[in-house]
């Protein structure tokens, strides 16, 4: 009898035993272990792109949805910078309403080329480019009357895209000089530590000129948005053609995207605009001397 007692106590605490190694490997499973691979998390692309008016400063921008939108005026005229705030040449290609900004055709990012910046620079694209020694203003107007709309693609209108392609690091290329020919004169009195005898200026050094820079001279110039960017009038924007190979050709690092409309048109998308004046839309002008009858002033009412 107290064999079978002595027993039972056993077999509950084992049971205990094994409830407590149950609890404890739930516990253990729950708990977050140290050499589980954690996911790095996302970090957004450096690069920047902002609607600018033509003395610089910024538009009115908005975060809205996840997404960015920036408030135009119709008539308002407006350039857009791109930053790239890191230490590699980046080639930026840009759109406007769905239009490359350098060919008017409809943006492809694989097939267009883009504007080079330099590490830690900016490019600031002015209009569309009518050829390397200017461009026609972007300008908002209505969507009617957009480039895009024009050219027979008004379901763009109202977004502004910048595909970013990093370069492909380039090989060091060796740079060759001819040797100098030997002088007896001339170079044992440089190993003494004498001066050279005075003699007539030397001619200039012979290079190659494979090893000159590689920039190339000029050539010679030969649901949509309330508004839209309009083909505006020319101005002077000079540019030059480089080289420059992408790392990726089909693949950009980033594609930004800046979406516009007017105040009307932001505010149906549930954009919250209270951060502009009180004033800003259609308040009527203060007037100094508002029509009375009254030869003194009333008390107030």
């Amino acid at each position: 009898m107290a064999s079978s007692t002595l027993s039972n106590r056993r077999l509950a605490l084992l049971s205990g035993f094994a409830l407590l190694a149950v609890l404890g490997a739930a516990s253990i499973c729950n708990a977050e272990s140290p050499w589980r691979r954690r996911v790095a998390p996302v970090v957004p692309p450096p690069y920047r792109v902002a609607l600018e008016s033509p003395e610089g400063t910024p538009l009115p921008a908005f975060r809205h949805a996840g997404s960015n939108y920036v408030l135009g005026e119709p008539g308002e005229r407006y350039n857009v910078r791109v930053e790239n705030p890191t230490a590699e040449r980046v080639e930026a290609v840009v759109t406007v309403d769905g239009r490359d900004a350098i060919s008017g055709e409809v943006g492809d990012y694989v097939a267009q080329r883009g504007y080079l910046i330099e590490p830690w620079g900016s490019v600031l694209v002015e209009g569309f480019r009518r050829s390397l020694d200017d461009v026609a203003a972007f300008r908002f107007t209505g969507r009617a009357g957009s480039y895009s709309a024009r050219r027979g693609t008004p379901q763009n209108v109202g977004v502004i895209g910048v595909a970013i392609f990093p370069e492909k690091p380039r090989a060091p290329r060796a740079v060759w000089r001819p040797r100098r020919p030997f002088v007896p004169d001339r170079d044992e009195r440089e190993a003494t530590g004498q001066p050279p005898r005075p003699s007539s200026a030397p001619a200039p050094e012979a290079f190659d000129d494979r090893y000159r820079g590689d920039a190339p001279e000029k050539r010679k110039a030969g649901g949509p948005s309330n508004i839209g960017t309009e083909y505006g009038e020319s101005q002077n924007n000079s540019v030059v053609e480089v080289a420059f190979e992408r790392r990726t050709p089909t693949h950009p690092a980033a594609v930004l995207r800046v979406r516009y409309d007017d105040y009307d048109g932001l505010q149906a998308r549930g954009v919250d605009l209270s951060s502009l004046s009180a004033g800003y839309r259609d308040e009527p002008e203060p007037e100094p001397f508002p029509l009375s009858r009254s030869r003194f002033a009333p008390p107030p009412r």
